[in-house]
């Protein structure tokens, strides 16, 4: 037993990742590798069942005709078909493209040209018609592939379409001709080869793609399991999206560690589904971690008198048991321990099982920012949050180890080096760096020098040796007595209010304050005015309501009162919707496109400057038959008192 353990840590020792599958397979065949949960029922894969499926998919495409070199768009629900189909590609010596499941046609087209894609996979009719809408601007694209049937019975027979069953039938014909040949392929594969090509998010223009090989991703994964290591029988709840360099990162843990991967129902189960798996290891981002914040605030809000109480004073005895376990790193006082296992008995155990964390060891986030107020609102309830700092190009960079630090990402990752350059922008080298941006040399050159990636972000070392991420460098505002400041730290104060889903400081030395654009949370926002007894109608109508810049404006005071003053905000405006990625606002991993949204809401900062008191925003509606017509509406703009 004492051996078995010992394996299990060290893991499993293949340089690619089908190798490791069929290492896998051949070691524990009947072991669950997989759940995925349809129709309320988990069903389990076994290790075999994986790779009988990545097998015949891959002969299927052989027989198909990809090849050595060959690319493999994919998009979809995280499920097992996404991650069979991408093995499938690595196994013939391919490489996988993933897309977002939000993507829009014009952005499939994109990457799957760019990529050089010759097959696409599609989860189910409403994947496929992206692709099918841009298909005369996709020559390369021999065939599209769906897995979820429901709703593709009026595309049979079409001569570029067909089923994930189906190529696996063509595989298993294969298999029959040339015995064996999946395996040699496999044995082909090396630790240079390139597994993925992960497209970034594109902040500052079009998507590009860093190519990234075997040998980033497997050590990548055992970087970040020296200082968090996968324990034997771990559960993980694949969520976040696949073609996210960080899930993929994941998906090394599932093929060295052998840790069990579960998928959930659908986005709207996900809650109840963490609950039923009760994870030992989850990822979530940033957004996620404070929706789960806000849900359980507004819930507490809504609660009798007597829970709210309780809340209050289980919270306060959190916050000060957290302050000395995070903060002085020393076990608190007898007293405070006593009343902490009170507090934890009577309501904080509640509010971990109610999020399904309650045996959750690690929660981790990363992509942007996570707000401390998030961060000392979960060691407070008792849930281990790290957040983990890393680019698509070099990953991971630093981690919280055991004792996270808020404000910080960590302390640098055994095997990365970092260090700050003299105009303060964070440069990391590791083994390896990304294999370059693909058919993009210029850009590669720009961004490697010398074996050093630059980040683009500005970044210092605390006394601890931990790194703080300050900002975008180029984001950073420069006040008016000359010092910078980082408007996402604000921006993320903000948001841990329940009534805030999302904001956008703007200011600079030019200027003489700080402005900030906020989305409201429209259900908890709703909610509220309903127990209040506001009446309203659209989204439009409550942001614009009095009582609701009433309410905003108390969170905005609140953040005000721990900034310098040069860094407060002192006007705000609720604006009449939600960034939206599909307008191009936010990027696919939800950071904002700052450039973009300060030149589309040109004309409501500068009013702000200017002393007005409201504006009128113009936006293009399209509707269903091809009409366009122009909405106006008017956004009124408050001092903050």
């Amino acid at each position: 037993m004492k051996g078995g353990r010992k394996e299990d840590m060290r893991g499993l020792a293949g340089d690619t990742l089908p190798k490791l599958l069929l290492e896998n397979y051949r070691r524990r065949p009947s072991r669950v590798a997989m759940r995925k949960k349809d129709l309320g029922i988990w069903n389990p894969y076994t290790w075999e069942d994986c790779y009988v499926n990545v097998k015949f998919f891959a002969l299927g495409l052989r027989e198909m005709g990809f090849g050595r070199g060959d690319k493999i768009s994919i998009v979809g629900d995280n499920e097992p078909e996404w991650y069979w189909a991408e093995l499938a590609a690595q196994a013939l010596g391919g490489a996988s493209v993933g897309l977002y499941i939000d993507v829009i046609p014009s952005e499939v087209r994109y990457i799957v040209d760019h990529s050089d894609s010759t097959f696409a996979v599609a989860k189910d009719q409403e994947q496929v018609d992206k692709f099918l809408e841009v298909m005369d601007q996709l020559p390369k694209i021999k065939k599209i592939i769906y897995w979820d049937p429901k709703g593709m019975r009026s595309y049979r027979g079409h001569p570029k379409i067909t089923s994930f069953s189906e190529v696996v039938a063509v595989g298993k014909e294969h298999e029959a001709k040339s015995p064996g040949a999946f395996e040699q392929s496999i044995a082909q594969g090396k630790g240079t080869d390139i597994a993925t090509i992960c497209y970034t998010s594109g902040t500052t223009g079009l998507p590009k793609g860093p190519l990234i090989s075997h040998d980033f991703l497997v050590k990548g994964g055992r970087r970040f399991a020296s200082v968090n290591p996968h324990m034997p029988g771990d559960e993980y709840l694949s969520f976040v999206p696949l073609a996210w360099i960080a899930e993929q990162l994941f998906m090394v843990a599932w093929l060295v560690w052998g840790t069990p991967v579960n998928y959930p129902e659908s986005p709207d189960t996900v809650q109840e589904n963490i609950r039923e798996i009760g994870p030992q290891f989850l990822l979530l981002g940033p957004r996620q971690w404070q929706g789960l914040v806000s849900m359980v605030q507004m819930k507490i809000n809504d609660a009798v008198f007597f829970k709210r109480w309780l809340y209050g004073i289980s919270m306060a005895i959190g916050y000060k048991r957290a302050d000395y376990i995070y903060g002085r790193r020393c076990k608190p006082p007898l007293i405070w321990s006593m009343l902490h296992r009170l507090a934890d008995w009577f309501c904080l155990m509640h509010i971990r099982d109610h999020l399904g964390l309650r045996r959750t060891r690690t929660g981790l986030t990363g992509g942007s920012s996570l707000g401390p107020d998030v961060f000392r609102w979960f060691q407070a309830v008792g849930v281990n949050i790290k957040e983990a700092y890393g680019l698509t190009e070099v990953n991971p960079v630093a981690i919280h180890a055991e004792w996270p630090k808020p404000g910080t990402v960590g302390p640098v990752v055994p095997g990365t080096r970092v260090k700050i350059s003299e105009e303060g922008e964070i440069l990391v080298t590791a083994d390896p760096i990304f294999s370059g941006y693909y058919k993009q040399p210029e850009e590669t050159a720009a961004v490697v020098r010398d074996g050093w990636v630059k980040t683009g972000d500005a970044g210092v070392f605390d006394e601890d040796g931990h790194l703080i991420i300050l900002d975008r460098l180029k984001d950073m505002l420069q006040l008016k007595g000359g010092e910078k400041y980082s408007p996402t730290y604000i921006e993320n104060r903000l948001k841990f209010s329940p009534y805030i889903k999302d904001g956008m400081v703007v200011g600079g030395k030019e200027r003489e304050f700080l402005f900030a654009i906020i989305n409201i949370d429209f259900d908890n926002v709703g909610r509220w005015a309903e127990k209040n007894g506001y009446s309203y109608t659209t989204f439009v109508d409550l942001s614009q309501k009095p009582e609701v810049y009433d309410l905003i404006q108390e969170d905005v005071v609140r953040v005000n009162k721990d900034l310098p003053p040069g860094a407060r905000v002192k006007r705000f405006s609720l604006l009449h919707k939600e960034f939206d990625p599909d307008e191009g606002e936010l990027t696919k991993t939800r950071k904002l496109r700052r450039s973009f949204l300060e030149e589309k809401y040109g004309g409501m900062i500068e009013a702000a400057y200017s002393g007005s008191d409201s504006v009128t925003t113009e936006a293009q509606v399209k509707y269903r038959d091809g009409r366009t017509a122009t909405v106006k509406t008017p956004i009124l703009i408050r001092n903050v008192e």
